[in-house]
């Protein structure tokens, strides 16, 4: 075979050496990237709706978004989940509306000496309680310590009721509605259902649009993408932006993404929202009100996502069982989803998780929203989110497989004389089989054999410096269910009928 040169001229006359050094290129490999999606507050210095990172540290995420903003507690999440990623944030700003407020009211002192224990947000917040503490001593010692806890909610003691603190959510913005504010039952506390009253967080208001911030995320690739917003409007905003002829999924953008997310609800709403969404590129994690807010729980699904499924062969394997550190289950254990519950939200295209016996938060099987084709016709292709990682890997991998082979070839239907500088029908064929081999080795595709069958590159016959391929190709599948039929006898009998010995 002849020699190609990209640099050195065929009509040198100069003696007398003369040396290109080029790459031969190198497999595609995963290098995923992290992006979460949240509310900066407006102290952060980061700019609103323009992605930043790769984010370093706790320390620069507060700086960026403000200390107690959800943005922030997303990164501490995330990091904590995928301390070895790459993590960018695109930050929003509040939208119109109002911000959830709750209240925590001492009606009466607690006339004993020990601690104040309140939970927000699922963090524990404790203070000192003494003996000759007023309502009002004990209201005002409440507030410092929930404003020293650096959560995207303040305390303010009441303008009117001196032994009343209020709550309020730093964010404007539904998502705070619901939040836990609760008194400890579980250990010591002074305060108790007899001196405290709780009124929950409400009044929360307004959803920030997300689709101008996704469109300023250019050409960067970001294939694991989450944000706490799970109502119509913003899915169908993710949507739109991954899917689609000009989606990131598109043959002409080939960047790729899957949105991440989580809703609290009970089983019918869960249920309810799944039916509606048809969605490869979305998963929703569906729980009972948790402690973990909402941002947390996005966050942490998709850290240990692109920790597990960026690249091969880990992305083959299943989710299921890994922990999603520092995300807490409903304090009600009959909250939790039962298998049956799960069943249901896996066939409306719900994702759902299981809980250890040490509260310990496991991912049981994140689904997509896809549940059906364009025709209206049942389909389990795009069910699982392993399956969508898999397909961004294995059309990354022919990418550049066949970039590095033939992206600067002419183009011939033969190559008699082997020239390096012609590409053929053939000859891309082969580079195809070639690179699926690789996936098979890889464990992230199966059955070579069959792939080097059914292949087929053609010239198209209305531009003849175009190739057209169809490459079918079948991915590793996760062990997802093992049945057993146990038969009990009381006595194994031979083949001839009598008993064993």
């Amino acid at each position: 075979m002849s020699a190609m040169f990209n640099a050195i001229p065929g009509n040198v006359l100069v003696p007398f050496f003369f040396a290109e050094i080029n790459s031969g290129g190198s497999p595609f490999e995963g290098n995923p990237r992290l992006l979460l999606i949240g509310q900066k507050l407006s102290g952060g210095s980061a700019a609103a709706g323009a992605p930043i990172g790769p984010i370093q540290s706790q320390q620069e995420a507060d700086a960026y978004f403000g200390t107690g903003s959800m943005l922030s507690q997303m990164f501490a999440v995330a990091e904590r989940n995928a301390p070895f990623q790459a993590i960018w944030a695109l930050p929003l700003a509040d939208p119109a509306g109002s911000a959830a407020a709750g209240s925590i009211s001492i009606t009466s002192a607690p006339g004993v000496t020990g601690a104040g224990v309140v939970f927000i947000q699922g963090r524990r917040i404790t203070f000192q309680i003494n003996a000759s503490d007023t309502a009002v001593n004990v209201a005002a010692n409440l507030v410092a310590a929930v404003n020293a806890a650096g959560l995207p909610f303040v305390a303010a003691v009441d303008g009117t009721t001196a032994s009343k603190a209020n709550i309020t959510a730093r964010h404007v913005g539904a998502l705070g509605n619901g939040q836990e504010v609760a008194i400890a039952r579980d250990e010591p506390n002074a305060l108790t259902t007899a001196n405290t009253t709780i009124v929950a967080l409400t009044g929360g208001t307004g959803v920030p649009a997300i689709d101008t911030a996704l469109a300023n995320l250019g050409d960067d690739e970001f294939d694991f993408i989450a944000g706490p917003y799970a109502d119509s409007t913003s899915l169908n905003a993710t949507r739109d932006f991954l899917d689609g002829l000009a989606g990131r999924w598109s043959p002409m953008q080939q960047l790729y993404g899957h949105y991440y997310t989580a809703n609290f609800g009970n089983l019918s709403a869960q249920v309810t929202l799944g039916n509606g969404r048809n969605d490869p590129h979305a998963s929703i994690m569906g729980s009972q009100v948790s402690p973990s807010a909402q941002w947390e729980w996005a966050a942490a699904l998709a850290a240990v996502a692109v920790s597990h499924l960026g690249d091969a062969p880990e992305l083959s394997r299943p989710l299921q069982t890994l922990p999603l550190l520092g995300i807490l289950p409903p304090r009600d254990r009959s909250l939790w989803w039962d298998k049956s519950d799960r069943q249901a939200l896996y066939v409306d295209g719900i994702a759902a998780y299981s809980v250890a016996v040490d509260g310990t938060v496991l991912i049981d099987r994140v689904v997509t929203t896809y549940q059906q084709t364009n025709a209206g016709v049942s389909d389990a292709t795009f069910r699982d989110v392993e399956t969508m990682a898999q397909l961004t890997f294995v059309s990354r991998y022919f990418r550049t497989a066949i970039s590095n082979r033939h992206s600067r070839q002419a183009l011939a239907d033969e190559n008699p004389f082997n020239l390096p500088e012609i590409a053929t029908p053939l000859s891309v064929r082969n580079t195809l089989i070639h690179a699926y081999d690789d996936l098979v080795a890889l464990g992230v595709l199966e059955n070579s054999d069959l792939f080097a069958q059914y292949v087929s590159v053609t010239r198209d016959p209305n531009n003849a410096t175009r190739l057209n391929a169809y490459l079918p190709v079948d991915v590793v599948n996760q062990l997802r269910v093992f049945a057993a039929n146990i038969t009990a006898f009381l006595q194994y009998r031979t083949p001839g009928g009598s008993i064993a010995a």
